[in-house]
C-alpha cells in the first residue's frame, strides 16, 4: 500500500543516496541515479513489496463532516494548501493559519473573484483572434503555468486542473494552428464554472469548439440514404467519462449488483440514440473564415440536425424538437441520473485528497452534489466543501495511520508544490514554460497534454500483480510512474531547483531569499523544507539525514549557502513521505 511504500524505503537507503554522492556546484547530489533508485523503491514497495496488512478505518463511514475544522499547527495548513491548491510558501502558510480554520480558508477561496482569464491574457500578449495573431500551442502552456503558479484563487485553479482530468481535452487530437485559441477558450470554460453548477459546465463543455473537435462531435450530421450515420464518439464519452460511468452505482459509489454482477449503465442503443442529439453542430458562422470561430460556442444548422425522435436511457425526445432544446433535454437527463453524484464525486476526491476514499466519504460528497442544503443539485461549491472538510480529508492522524490513504503525487503537483514553496515567478509576466511532458528530460506530465480522453491515468488503475490489486485498491498515478519518468523528473527538478537564471531559458525562476536566512542552520533549514514541502510528514530520522548532509556542505560564501538551500529542497522532494501525499 502507499504507506507501506514509505515505510519500506529505509533510512539506510536514504542515507546511501545522500552519502554516495558528492554535491555538485549547485549543491544537489551529483548521482541522480541514486535518488532515482530511492524513488523506484517507493514505486516497487507501493506496487507490491512488503506486508499487505492494513490499519482499519474504524468507524470512518459513520463520521460526518465537521462544521468548523480549526488548525492546531502549521502542518495542517500545509496539508490543506496541498489538497485544495498547489501548496504555499511560509508567508502563505502563516497567513492561512491566522484565519483559524480550514473552513475559513475554503470560504475565502470560494468568495474570491476570478483572476485574469486565459483569452484575456492572450489578448494582453498581443494574440487576438480578431486580428488573426496566433499564440500557437506553446502559448496555452504559458498561460496555464502562469495561472497555476501565480493566481491567488488557488482552489479555483486546482479545480480547473481536476476538471481537466475528467472532462479531458488534449493537445493530442487538436489541429496545430488552432490549438492555442481552442484550448484557451476551453480552459476559460472550466475556470468560469469551477465554482458553478455541473449542469451549466456540462453544456458549455459540450458546445466548446475544442471539445467539438477533440471528440469529433463538430460536423456530425444526421443519417441519410447513402449510409451516413451520426458520429457516436461524443455520445459514448459523455456517458462513460463525463457523467454516469460504465455501471450502475449505489449512492456511495459502489457498483449495484444483480446476481452478484454489476449492471451496465448504458448500451449501444443508448449511444446511437444520444448521438442523434449531437448532429448539425459546427463552428460559429459569425466569423466563418477567421479565427474568431474557435473562441465561440458551436452553433447548429437545422438542415443537418436529426429531426426525428431520439431515445436513450429511458428518455424519448419527440420528433421536431429544436436542436438546442434536444441538447438541453439530453443534458438534463444525464445530469439527473443517480450515478452522476457518486461518479464525479469520487473522481474529484481522488484528484484532491485520496486514491481510495471510503464508500462513506464518497456517499457524503455525492449527497452534497445531489443537494447543497438548499435543494440545488450539482452545486460544485457544495461538492468542494464536502471534499475538503470531510473527516477523511482533515483528520491528519487518521490519514497518516491509514495504509490505504493518500495518493501518489503526480509530477505536475510535485513541480507546483516546489514552485509555490520557493516563490517561483516570471519578472516579465510571460511565463515561457512550455510542454513539460517529456518523460526522459522533463516532468513526464504537463497540463492538457494527456495522450487520450482517458487522462494521463485512469481513476481505476491497479498496478498488476501487486498487493494493491490483492487488496482491491487502486493507485492511478502509478500508471505514469516508470523508470524513465522517475529519472527524467529527478534530472529536471535538479536543474529547476538550482537554476536561478531562469528555467529552460525563460525568466521563470525561484526566489530563495527567505530560505537563505536559514542556510546557516542546517536543522532549521531541514525542518523548514519538511514543513513547507511535506507537511512535517518526513520521519525524524530521515530529516536528520538531510540535516547532516546539509551540515557537511560549506557555508562561507553566498554561493555555498544557496547550494545548501538547493540541497535541502531537492532531498526533501525526493523523500518518500513527500512523494506520497497523506
Amino acid at each position: 500500500m502507499l504507506s507501506k511504500a514509505v515505510d519500506t524505503v529505509s533510512e539506510s537507503q536514504f542515507e546511501q543516496v545522500i552519502s554516495s554522492s558528492e554535491p555538485t556546484s549547485h549543491g544537489v547530489p551529483a548521482s541522480v541515479s541514486a535518488v532515482t533508485g530511492l524513488m523506484a523503491a517507493v514505486g516497487v514497495a507501493a506496487c507490491g513489496g512488503g506486508d499487505d496488512s492494513a490499519t482499519a478505518r474504524s468507524g470512518a463511514d459513520a463520521l460526518t463532516p465537521p462544521s468548523e475544522v480549526a488548525f492546531s499547527n502549521s502542518a495542517e495548513v500545509v496539508r490543506l494548501l496541498a489538497q485544495g491548491g498547489f501548496g504555499g510558501n511560509r508567508a502563505e502558510v502563516e497567513r492561512v493559519r491566522a484565519l483559524g480554520s480550514a473552513t475559513a480558508w475554503i470560504d475565502e477561496q470560494l468568495a474570491m473573484p476570478r483572476s485574469q482569464g486565459h483569452m484575456a491574457w492572450f489578448r494582453a500578449q498581443g494574440w487576438d483572434p480578431a486580428v488573426g495573431l496566433a499564440p500557437g500551442g506553446s502559448g496555452l502552456d504559458y498561460t496555464v503555468w502562469r495561472a497555476f503558479i501565480s493566481n491567488p484563487d488557488q482552489l479555483r485553479q486546482r479545480m480547473v486542473y481536476a476538471l481537466s482530468q475528467i472532462l479531458v481535452v488534449s493537445f493530442a487530437g487538436l489541429d496545430g494552428a488552432r490549438i492555442g485559441w481552442l484550448l484557451a477558450y476551453y480552459v476559460d470554460v472550466l475556470d468560469r464554472h469551477a465554482f458553478g453548477n455541473f449542469r451549466d459546465l456540462l453544456e458549455d463543455v459540450t458546445l466548446s469548439p475544442a471539445m467539438g473537435q477533440y471528440l469529433t462531435m463538430r460536423g456530425s450530421q444526421k443519417a441519410d440514404a447513402n449510409g451516413r450515420r451520426p458520429d457516436e464518439n461524443y455520445a459514448r464519452e459523455i456517458m462513460q467519462l463525463f457523467t454516469i460511468g460504465l455501471v450502475d452505482l449505489n449512492a456511495d459509489g459502489t457498483p449495484k449488483l444483480v446476481n452478484g454482477a454489476p449492471v451496465d449503465s448504458y448500451n449501444e442503443a443508448d449511444v446511437s440514440g444520444l448521438s442523434r442529439v449531437f448532429t448539425g453542430w459546427d463552428y460559429s458562422t459569425v466569423d466563418a473564415g477567421g479565427a474568431g470561430r474557435f473562441v465561440k460556442p458551436l452553433v447548429n444548422t437545422a438542415s443537418l440536425h436529426e429531426s426525428g425522435p431520439k431515445t436513450f436511457l429511458g428518455l424519448t425526445i419527440p420528433a421536431n424538437t429544436s436542436a438546442i432544446n434536444s441538447l438541453r433535454r439530453a443534458l438534463d437527463h444525464l445530469f439527473n441520473h443517480p450515478n452522476v453524484g457518486p461518479f464525479i464525486g469520487k473522481q474529484l476526491i481522488q484528484r484532491f485528497v485520496s486514491s481510495n476514499p471510503s464508500p462513506g466519504y464518497v456517499g457524503r460528497v455525492a449527497a452534497a452534489f445531489n443537494n447543497n442544503g438548499a435543494g440545488v443539485r450539482g452545486d460544485l461549491k457544495a461538492v468542494l466543501r464536502a471534499i475538503l472538510t470531510d473527516s477523511e480529508a482533515r483528520d491528519t492522524s487518521a490519514a497518516l495511520a491509514d495504509a490505504h490513504g493518500g495518493r501518489l503525487r503526480e509530477p505536475v503537483l510535485r513541480f507546483l508544490s516546489w514552485a509555490k514553496a520557493c516563490n517561483v515567478g516570471s519578472a516579465s509576466g510571460q511565463w515561457r514554460l512550455g510542454d513539460l511532458s517529456d518523460p526522459a528530460r522533463r516532468l513526464g506530465q504537463s497540463p492538457f497534454h494527456s495522450s487520450s480522453v482517458f487522462n494521463f491515468y485512469r481513476p481505476g488503475y491497479v498496478p498488476p500483480n501487486t498487493s494493491i490489486a490483492a487488496a482491491g485498491k487502486v493507485a492511478p498515478e502509478f500508471q505514469i510512474t516508470t523508470e524513465s519518468s522517475v529519472a527524467g523528473y529527478l534530472n529536471f527538478m535538479q536543474s529547476a531547483i538550482a537554476d536561478e537564471d531562469g528555467l529552460l531559458g525563460s525568466d521563470v525562476k525561484a526566489d530563495y531569499t527567505t530560505w537563505l536566512s536559514l542556510a546557516g542552520n542546517p536543522a532549521a533549514l531541514a525542518a523548514e523544507a519538511n514543513l513547507v514541502l511535506a507537511a512535517d510528514q518526513i520521519s525524524a530520522s530521515r530529516v536528520a539525514l538531510i540535516r547532516n548532509a546539509i551540515a557537511a556542505m560549506p557555508s562561507a560564501t553566498a554561493a555555498n549557502r544557496r547550494s545548501r538551500v538547493h540541497a535541502a529542497v531537492f532531498l526533501t522532494l525526493a523523500a518518500p513521505e513527500c512523494l506520497v501525499a497523506k
